[in-house]
């Protein structure tokens, strides 16, 4: 019989790798206080700043993320080419030839939210992966590396109750 309610335990591992972030930043901010010195407190300083940037990163990742479905297939990120494979199929889009990637929400009638990246290149393919793909941390890693991606439109499509079309990136 377990104690904590399974949506609890589903929450925190979620946001486990931020909850550990933050309990290291913290840590090295409470030893940067309490060091004597110049050179130690400048390291648990620096460290703590180091932590800090990865808390950040992490709660990006957290913030998108969402519970993998085998049925809706896999992405794969790798040598500069997002990959996604589903129902026996794959279709592969490279870096170098991306033009958009937009977020599309919308709402079924059992009021089921979807989200889909919808990612085009400059050859007219259009790829459009369901963020409930296993992977999808690799791809919203991927898109976070382009110069330009906006992250609050990435933010507002992830907390959008209804229909709507986010434009994350565009190439100039």
């Amino acid at each position: 019989m377990n104690i904590v309610r399974p949506s609890v335990i589903k929450f925190f591992s979620h946001w486990l790798e931020a909850i550990i972030i933050l309990v290291g930043a913290v840590l090295f901010c409470y030893l940067t206080v309490q060091a004597m010195g110049l050179i130690l407190p400048l390291v648990y300083g620096l460290i703590t700043i180091i932590f800090l940037i990865l808390f950040f990163v992490a709660l990006r990742r957290a913030s998108v993320s969402v519970d993998a479905n085998e049925k809706s297939g896999f992405v794969q990120v790798d040598e500069r080419q997002i990959t996604y494979f589903n129902l026996g199929q794959s279709w592969s889009i490279s870096f170098n030839d991306l033009t958009s990637i937009v977020i599309e929400t919308s709402i079924d009638k059992q009021t089921n939210r979807t989200i889909f990246w919808i990612i085009r290149d400059l050859f007219g393919s259009v790829i459009r992966i369901p963020n409930t793909v296993a992977g999808n941390k690799d791809l919203f890693d991927a898109v976070s590396s382009l110069n330009g991606v906006s992250f609050e439109q990435i933010s507002l499509a992830m907390g959008s109750n209804g229909p709507a079309t986010f434009t994350v990136w565009l190439k100039i």
